[in-house]
């Protein structure tokens, strides 16, 4: 029996820590093995069935010389979960390293906004009194303008009445009853006025200005149309170099944000990203969906952004310095989280892990690792399944002896 379990070993468990003093693999060129599974043979252009790893010739798998006990490095303190891969091994697998390190990253809140226009940068033109509009240079909505065009000019009795009584003030020496503030008070613009008293007689017809560069994004009025006191803005101008991107959020994740957190936009249609910081924190939530709202500041010179459109957005919340490692490393099974570290000389060895946050590509290490240790980042998951698998068949074995020994007493 004890020469039955030494076959099953000798054939179906490769050894996990090979040791310096193992016998090279004759070079044999019509002779293939499989990489990770060197007990696995066959012909070229065949599959290993455990790995499905293509088989390479056995003659380019020939270990290098055993080192000198000078040179010799001690292996890993425990070797329970470490496994030993030659470098012509780790290059078929192609396994790569990172050190751990200190990253600044925070909690990822993912959300969806939508593209509005600033209220900051809106501005409606209106007249403070009842009168025609004479001319409209602006006659659509979508119009774009640059500050200090004409937009419009209006005819109004109370108007020509204010700027007579500015002329006569002038007209005697002195402006009676600040009669300049009442042009003001009417609507009249710096530009407007500086207009009267450069031609000095009456504008029949008061000119209106654009006082920003700007969009008409509403009108109220056609040529010709009677305004009267009170009445709705003629038009307005809306400036889109700059936009707002309002975002619901759930109120479990709205308690992590402030304003200045950092997010990132996102335009499904193009792919395209912008950087924004958070500008405000709405104090009102909306009790059906409890969510509360944020709002994002965006620059927008060329316009690519365009209002109503729906963006995905993604809150860097709780930004800190923080012990990580590539998200990829960590392996997840039922006892939790697990990385490889390089030990050395060829030996990885299997660390426990205790992890936080993921975000941005990089997960938090708690406790498990120190600053500095190289973890593996490409290559992991054909590691874990060699170390599993020899972990088995070493089971099996133990288990097997223990039975022979058993049944001898």
């Amino acid at each position: 029996m004890r020469l039955v379990i030494f076959i099953l070993a000798l054939f179906l468990l490769p050894p996990a820590v090979p040791m310096a003093a193992e016998v090279a693999p004759i070079a044999v060129e019509d002779t293939y093995i499989c990489p990770m599974h060197p007990h696995i043979h066959g012909k070229k252009g065949d599959h290993c069935p455990i790995c499905g790893m293509e088989l390479v010739p056995q003659a380019s798998m020939v270990p290098p010389p055993a080192p000198t006990p000078v040179e010799s490095k001690p292996e890993p303190q425990s070797t329970e979960s470490a496994i030993h891969i030659t470098p012509v091994y780790r290059q078929a697998l192609g396994v790569r390293t990172a050190p751990v390190r200190m990253q600044e990253f925070g909690r990822s809140i993912h959300a969806i906004g939508t593209i509005t226009p600033s209220t900051r940068h809106e501005h409606a033109i209106s007249v403070r009194t009842a009168g025609w509009i004479a001319e409209l240079r602006t006659d659509a909505v979508g119009d774009t303008v640059k500050k200090g065009e004409l937009l419009f000019t209006f005819y109004s009795p109370d108007l020509l009445s204010a700027q007579a009584d500015y002329m006569v003030g002038k007209q005697g020496g002195k402006v009676v009853g600040n009669a300049d503030q009442r042009l003001r008070l009417y609507g009249m613009d710096e530009k407007a006025i500086a207009e009267l008293k450069e031609k000095g007689r009456f504008l029949e017809q008061t000119p209106f200005y654009a006082p920003v560069d700007g969009t008409v994004t509403s009108l109220n009025v056609r040529k010709g149309s009677y305004v009267g006191e009170g009445d709705n803005p003629v038009l307005t101008l809306q400036d889109f170099s700059q936009v707002w991107v309002d975002v619901r959020i759930p109120l479990k994740d709205l308690q992590f944000l402030t304003a200045g957190t950092p997010a990132t936009v996102t335009l499904d249609e193009t792919g395209e990203t912008f950087k924004a910081s958070t500008d405000y924190i709405y104090p009102m939530a909306d009790m059906e969906s409890r969510k509360g709202q944020a709002r994002l500041v965006l620059d927008n010179p060329d316009g690519k952004l365009k209002t109503g459109s729906i963006v995905n957005v993604v809150f860097d919340a709780e930004s800190q310095n923080r012990l990580a490692v590539p998200a990829e490393s960590v392996l997840y099974g039922k006892d939790g989280g697990h990385v490889f570290m390089d030990s050395g000389n060829g030996y990885f060895q299997s660390v426990p892990v205790k992890t936080g946050i993921t975000a941005n590509g990089l997960t938090e290490i708690i406790s498990g690792l120190t600053e500095g240790q190289p973890v593996v980042t490409s290559g992991q998951f054909m590691i874990d399944a060699e170390s599993s698998l020899s972990g088995g068949m070493a089971g099996m074995a133990h288990e097997a002896e223990k039975a022979e020994n058993s049944h001898e007493h």
